[in-house]
């Protein structure tokens, strides 16, 4: 069991002050002061000796201490001169033992800046950490070693940095970092490699949004504690930040919504109509005859499609996945794209900052067929994908092959889109050709 001076000079090296000088005697007691306390000696003759008695105030009563040495008095009067300036007072109510430890403690704490108590307290659960492994100086050591070359950097500027570095990437991904990770800077603004993952995963668990913003976030910030492992501000290995789990979204996603082969024919002949600029057109084909994800048809360009082939290249930087994938376009794709692309296009397919938001006020009002008393096509959130996996599913029946096209796992096909819709139905949906083409036309 170490005592109370042998542990203080285990967490501080640093020497300690000297006292303060007591003031010259002149006549009457002599006073020793220390900030704005003092401490009185009064000399008394007892006829065949003196004795030197130190008089001073705690918690309203008078203390008085006699010494037959003046050197021995003054000692004791500066000691408690300083207690009382330092605001422990407690300290001088202790046995002389106890008095004594408390001195060396306070002495070896000068310069830390921590209170006795705190240290106490950081110094006892550190021992319980330990669990008699070894003592808290080697324990200081080996942090030191494995941590004691990482550059302190505030999250602030370390987000300030990350979006520097990735000046050249999308709006989309500036806007992502700028907004996601400014919140997480506003909450912790201090240096990042004292947050923990307990911290992140409360923040992020009090997020308003579904699971798939928090797993949004989350990620962000993982790329943010990358970096910073990268830059020398984390130790190497697992960070805090990828320690806090994933959540499942499958709850926010709700049941799938497919069109219907007649819905989509409504769409595309109103996108035809549609004058705007952005060829919205191109993005309800790809997205309903190839299951491209709207983000990944916003960085297509023409120059990815080969109509002579028949293959759309998604390239690794513009897939979600982040893995190149190659999709062989339904024949009815081709003979679609073949009647919109210009020549010598080489550029943006889809030139629009929110195509889904576009097909779903404008497009889907110019549905509404007012000859025939028709009510406009609902929009379906990510209906575009899931109905082309799901008629594709309906006809070639192989979730492997579905998958490649797609960029999904087998396991995630098979199990969402089986029996969604009827082969005859899936024949219909790929059946869908440009009005000049239309006539003789069969599935391929």
């Amino acid at each position: 069991m170490l005592d109370l001076h042998t542990f203080c000079t285990h967490i501080s090296c640093v020497p300690p002050k000297s006292a303060a000088t007591a003031a010259r005697p002149g006549s009457g007691p002599i006073v020793i002061k220390e900030g704005s306390s003092s401490v009185k000696i009064h000399t008394i003759n007892r006829g065949t000796r003196v004795v030197y008695s130190v008089d001073y105030s705690l918690a309203g009563k008078r203390v008085l201490k006699q010494f037959s040495d003046l050197a021995k008095a003054k000692v004791y009067a500066r000691e408690a001169a300083r207690k009382l300036a330092g605001g422990h007072q407690l300290a001088l109510q202790l046995s002389n033992a106890d008095s004594a430890i408390y001195g060396l403690a306070m002495k070896a704490l000068e310069g830390t800046g921590r209170r006795l108590d705190s240290a106490c307290e950081e110094y006892a659960a550190a021992l319980r950490e330990l669990k008699g492994t070894g003592s808290l100086i080697e324990a200081a050591r080996h942090y030191y070693q494995s941590r004691g070359n990482l550059v302190p950097m505030l999250v602030p500027t370390l987000v300030e940095n990350l979006k520097a570095r990735n000046a050249g990437k999308s709006e989309k991904y500036k806007l992502e970092l700028r907004l996601r990770l400014r919140k997480f800077a506003d909450a912790f603004g201090g240096y990042v490699h004292t947050i923990t993952a307990k911290e992140i995963a409360m923040w992020l668990d009090n997020l308003i949004g579904a699971s798939r913003t928090r797993n949004n976030f989350r990620s962000l910030i993982i790329t943010l504690f990358k970096y910073a492992q990268k830059e020398g501000h984390l130790p190497p290995g697992i960070t805090e930040a990828e320690k806090v789990d994933e959540r499942d979204t499958t709850q926010d996603e709700g049941d799938i919504e497919i069109f219907k082969p007649d819905e989509f024919r409504r769409l595309v002949e109103a996108a035809r109509s549609y004058k705007a600029k952005g060829n919205i057109l191109a993005y309800l084909l790809i997205g309903g005859f190839a299951g491209v994800r709207t983000e990944e048809i916003k960085r297509l360009h023409w120059s990815e499609i080969n109509l002579n082939t028949g293959y759309i290249e998604i390239k690794k930087s513009k897939a979600k996945t982040k893995s190149r994938r190659l999709i062989k376009m339904q024949p009815n794709l081709v003979a679609w794209l073949k009647t919109i692309r210009k020549a010598g296009e080489s550029g943006p397919v889809v030139d629009m900052v929110r195509p889904e938001k576009a097909a779903a006020e404008q497009i889907c009002a110019l549905t509404k067929n007012k000859e025939l008393n028709s009510a406009p096509v609902t929009w379906k959130r990510n209906a575009l994908r899931h109905s082309f996996c799901t008629y594709r599913y309906a006809i070639c029946k192989n979730e492997h092959e579905v998958s490649a096209e797609m960029g999904n796992s087998p396991q995630m096909i098979f199990q969402n889109y089986r029996q969604l819709a009827t082969e005859e139905d899936a024949k219909d949906w790929f059946n869908i050709y440009p009005s000049a083409d239309t006539d003789g036309k069969e599935q391929g």
